[in-house]
């Protein structure tokens, strides 16, 4: 009958062989664990990496264990700063105690063997895994407070999926530091693209919310009319963002008057631009929108002038900012002209936006017309009044 000889060591990979003697033979069986990292670094995309050490008296002929799930073009070995590139990989079952004062398991595990450690120094370790069930995301929750001001917290949220690995389990039981990454990027610390958690305790099948930053920051409702594709004005609560992390992909959260209004959209916010978020549109924002296309035959390059009136007026019982956007016109062969009377008073991308700050019941218009080669815009079926288009 064989005998198992396992020997408790720590942030070691194996367990020392012992041989057993048994009635016609004698026999070793080597029994492993798994590594006990220092650190465990959490990407947005779901990667996992491990940074662990290990002890020299660890490593048995050269050989010590990882996880079977580990993405090989991850893994790195060094010892005494110097990184190893000789070494051999090999999937098999093996004898592996996941919890300390547990019997061994039979396990699939990575077995790593190098040709060359030198005695007495540790390896140090960093490697990924695939399929971890672990994932993080942002969310930003906001409460209204008086004066027009919002406070804020950016919370990062850790979830684990309902069967974990074993191998995770026994690796997440050790408490190593938890370190989140928003960015592939880790060298970007000041995008604040790293945030280091301590130690807290993941399990299986749980949530964790962990606040990463809060801060205060001015508000105001802006309302925004996308005038061609629009029938009414969407607002939006406007403020600066007052942390320092860049991070896309944000799940909002606005808490008011003891109501919880989640939302589908998902926002990008970064320190130098403020951010918008969408609640709702306002029927009390009177819009109107017309066209009419005229053409002129003796004009080779450019035979027809489209000319555009957009008009909003405030029916709200208080002053309202409001911002008009219309996408800008381009031409194929030939470029568009435009004449205004009054120019746009801002240009992001192939948008021009006007902005007025209205009283109660007053119109704001703007009114422009461009020569193009085209005649038709299928967006002119939407508008209030179109004349010579089709």
């Amino acid at each position: 009958m064989k005998k198992i000889c396992s020997l408790a060591v720590f942030l070691g990979m194996a367990l020392l062989p012992c041989a057993a003697q048994a009635a016609n033979e004698s026999e070793e069986i080597i029994v492993y664990r798994l590594p006990d990292p220092e650190r465990l670094y959490l990407y947005r995309s779901g990667m996992v990496v491990y940074d662990a050490k290990i002890p020299a008296n660890a490593i048995i002929n050269n050989t010590f264990i990882l996880p079977e799930n580990v993405q090989l073009d991850s893994l790195t070995i060094a010892q005494a700063g110097k990184r190893s590139y000789s070494y051999s990989t090999e999937t098999v079952e093996a004898l592996v105690v996941l919890r300390r004062g547990e019997r061994p398991n039979l396990v699939r595990i990575l077995q790593v063997q190098l040709p060359e450690i030198a005695a007495d120094s540790p390896l140090e370790v960093k490697y990924g895994i695939r399929n971890s069930s672990l994932s993080w995301g942002f969310i930003l929750d906001m409460e209204i407070k008086e004066q027009n001001y919002l406070d804020c917290a950016l919370i990062a949220s850790i979830k684990t999926e309902r069967e974990l690995p074993d191998t995770t389990r026994s690796i997440l039981s050790k408490r190593p530091e938890i370190i989140l990454a928003s960015s592939q990027n880790i060298l970007l610390e000041d995008t604040g693209a790293i945030f280091h958690l301590g130690k807290p305790l993941i399990e299986a099948n749980k949530r964790i919310s962990i606040k990463l930053e809060e801060g205060r920051t001015p508000y105001k409702l802006v309302y925004v009319w996308d005038a061609n594709r629009q029938e009414r004005a969407s607002a939006y609560l406007r403020a600066p963002a007052p942390f320092k992390t860049m991070a896309d992909e944000v799940q909002p959260y606005l808490n008011s008057s003891g109501m919880n209004i989640a939302r589908l959209y998902r926002l990008n916010i970064s320190p130098d631009r403020p951010f918008d978020f969408p609640i709702g549109e306002q029927p009390n924002i009177i819009t109107r929108k017309s066209v009419v296309t005229a053409e002129y035959p003796e004009r080779e390059n450019l035979p027809f002038t489209h000319s555009l009136e957009y008009s909003v007026t405030n029916q709200c019982n208080q002053r309202i900012s409001i911002e008009i956007s219309v996408p800008v016109t381009y031409g194929v062969k030939h470029r568009t002209e435009y004449h205004f009377t009054k120019q746009p008073d801002a240009r992001p991308g192939d948008r021009m936006i006007w902005k007025y700050d209205l009283a109660p019941g007053e119109q704001a218009a703007v009114a422009f017309s461009f020569d193009s080669e085209t005649k038709d815009n299928p967006l002119y079926s939407q508008f209030d009044y179109s004349e010579g288009g089709r």
